[in-house]
């Protein structure tokens, strides 16, 4: 039967007549007071209108809707009445197209969302907003789509209209999702955050928003700055007390950080959420002691809470308190949390306790996650251990058989495992096996590069770096790498600090590479230029190799006594290095 002939059928109906007012009452709510269909609805319009121009003028403000456009949206009326949702919303889309209507939008973006259409809700959202600039609700609803495409921009720039609009926008949003923000729409947002703080220089939450973009973007000075503003504006504030010992974090300056968090819990002693940040810092201080106290408390207030159970675990497997990490352990994967990780750590705790079957029960129970290679390659381990080198490289050779993706992480256990049997000739074939089968692996060509440093055959180290440039043309590693290589162990110092200079370009805060520049202009007899970069090597990362590399730059510069001193010192952390007996043995001893 023809659409036509349904309506002629149920006009006659009183329910359906009921239903009808109800339509027309909804149509004129929805937007037909502004844009109504030509002659039925103007009656509508008429009696609906209070003001004496509307009176005077019956046409007022009235725009016709196409022919079928009324019995289109009276047929997703009856849809909708019936339960038939998804045919209502695609006949009320299909009519916002159409028509621009702002009421006829208004009403799929409402159902839109009833029914979590999201691609419907976003389309008939811009509809509405185009339609009626005014509508604080269209915003609302276009601004949480953007936001949901991760049109974080334009989200911000609708965020913008709904405060025109006397809305409440979420400006904060920007700074708990700055991480999935690219860096381009990050600069975008801060400089329209900048320009709303001329109009209201105290708004916390722009000001918050901008102090994580600018950690962000590594402009951590300023973005300190705006932290302190915002504990002047709410001391207490939980989420400006993180931002701030974050940036003290960054900034190298965690015992301020630390302390920060103390005069916080002095006051607020029951705000977990710090005792928790404090705990983390203290940890990554190394002051586990007093990380362990911490995490105790928490663990007193929060017992089922994972990071707690996992922190305990890892400082009673410092502490050697095997029975009480495996506890701790055990409840994770009886509650479910952090399984995977609570699995390798069991096997970890079997293997302290020599416990070797255990621990190959536990490792083999890691179903995923970034510990599942590890495990697996503690499992080949322990197998070559107990079971002999064949078992073992049966078993990776069964992983890469039954997980064909991961074949070349299996492909690179292998050949760690060979290279610390020293197995030259073996560990040599299996990687170029391997390299045939995945010829642009870049970790196992990076591996087979340092094999051959290892074994002394440069020109294995230089073709597969060369290579791993070539595929990753940004790969810094690679090029300090060889680089350094180049410095040390040939008279191609040129080349060598073209690479270095590179590596710096893409990281110039990089310990490891700031020692190759000096290194390779103490090589190029530049002495004055590489002392500063040793120095500053030594001071951001305290290591045997570049205090040997210091040293002996001192020492070439006539600074002897000073080169003494850092080789003594670094000879008291490092008793067995070997780049400090070394330079001593040259130096010294000769």
């Amino acid at each position: 039967m023809s659409m036509q002939g349904i309506s002629d059928n149920l006009l006659s109906s009183k329910s359906f007549q009921t239903l009808v007012f109800g339509i027309w009452a909804v149509l004129g709510l929805m937007g037909c007071v502004a844009n109504p269909v030509a002659t039925t609805s103007e009656v509508l319009v008429v009696e609906k209108a209070s003001t004496p121009e509307a009176k005077e003028d019956k046409r007022f403000a009235v725009r016709p809707f196409p022919e079928g456009t009324l019995l289109a949206l009276l047929s997703a009326e009856i849809a909708g009445y019936r339960g038939d949702y998804q045919s209502a919303l695609e006949t009320y889309l299909a009519e916002a197209r159409k028509t621009g209507d702002p009421g006829v939008a208004a009403r799929v973006t409402r159902l839109a969302a009833y029914m979590k259409a999201e691609q419907a809700l976003f389309e008939a959202a811009e509809i509405w907003t185009a339609a009626d600039p005014t509508s604080l609700e269209a915003h609302q609803f276009l601004a949480d789509q953007l936001v949901k495409r991760g049109a974080f921009y334009e989200a911000f720039q609708v965020m913008q209209a709904i405060e025109a609009l006397n809305g409440k926008p979420q400006y904060d949003f920007f700074a708990y999702r700055v991480g999935s923000i690219s860096k381009a729409e990050r600069a975008q947002i801060l400089s329209g955050l900048k320009q709303m703080l001329l109009e209201d220089p105290d708004a916390v939450e722009v000001l918050f928003s901008m102090g994580a973009i600018l950690q962000s973007l590594d402009q951590l000075d300023e973005a300190l700055g705006i932290a302190d503003r915002l504990l002047v504006l709410a001391p207490e504030e939980l989420n400006f007390v993180i931002l701030k010992a974050n940036l003290l974090t960054a900034l190298k300056q965690s015992e301020d950080a630390i302390a920060l968090l103390r005069a916080q819990l002095n006051s607020n002693p029951d705000r977990h959420s710090l005792r928790m940040l404090l705990a983390r810092g203290l940890f990554e201080r190394r002051n586990l002691a007093e990380a362990r106290q911490e995490y105790e408390r928490l663990h007193q207030v929060l017992p089922e809470d994972g990071e707690v159970l996992f922190a305990l675990a890892v400082l009673s497997i410092e502490d050697g308190q095997y029975d009480q990490a495996r506890r701790h352990l055990l409840r994770l994967v009886r509650t479910e949390q952090r399984v995977n990780q609570a699995q390798y750590y069991l096997g970890r705790v079997a293997e302290k306790t020599e416990d070797t079957a255990l621990a190959l029960r536990e490792y083999n129970k890691v179903a995923g996650g970034y510990e599942f290679i590890s495990a697996q390659g503690r499992v080949a381990d322990l197998m070559q251990e107990s079971q002999g080198l064949e078992a073992a490289r049966q078993h990776l050779a069964q992983q890469r058989q039954r997980l064909p993706s991961l074949a070349a992480q299996f492909e690179l256990l292998e050949g760690q495992m060979l290279s610390r049997l020293g197995l030259k000739d073996s560990l040599f074939a299996h990687l170029d096996d391997a390299i045939g089968a995945h010829p642009e692996d870049i970790p196992l060509l990076y591996f087979r590069a340092m094999s051959g440093q290892r074994f002394g055959d440069l020109v294995i180290l230089e073709r597969d770096l060369k290579e791993v440039i070539r595929l990753d043309p940004d790969n810094a590693d690679a090029m300090n790498a060889l680089g350094y290589t180049l410095a040390d162990q040939t008279d191609r110092f040129d080349e060598a600090l073209d690479l270095i200079s590179q590596a710096l370009a893409i990281k110039p805060d990089e310990p490891a590479f700031i020692d190759s520049m000096g290194w390779v202009l103490y090589r190029l007899n530049r002495l004055e230029e590489a002392l500063p970069y040793l120095e500053r090597a030594l001071a951001l990362f305290p290591n045997d190799e570049v205090a040997a590399h210091l040293g002996e730059v001192l020492w070439a510069s006539g600074q002897k006594r000073q080169a003494k001193k850092i080789w003594r010192e670094a000879l008291k952390d490092y008793p067995d290095s070997v780049y400090i007996r070394s330079v001593l043995e040259r130096f010294l001893d000769s």
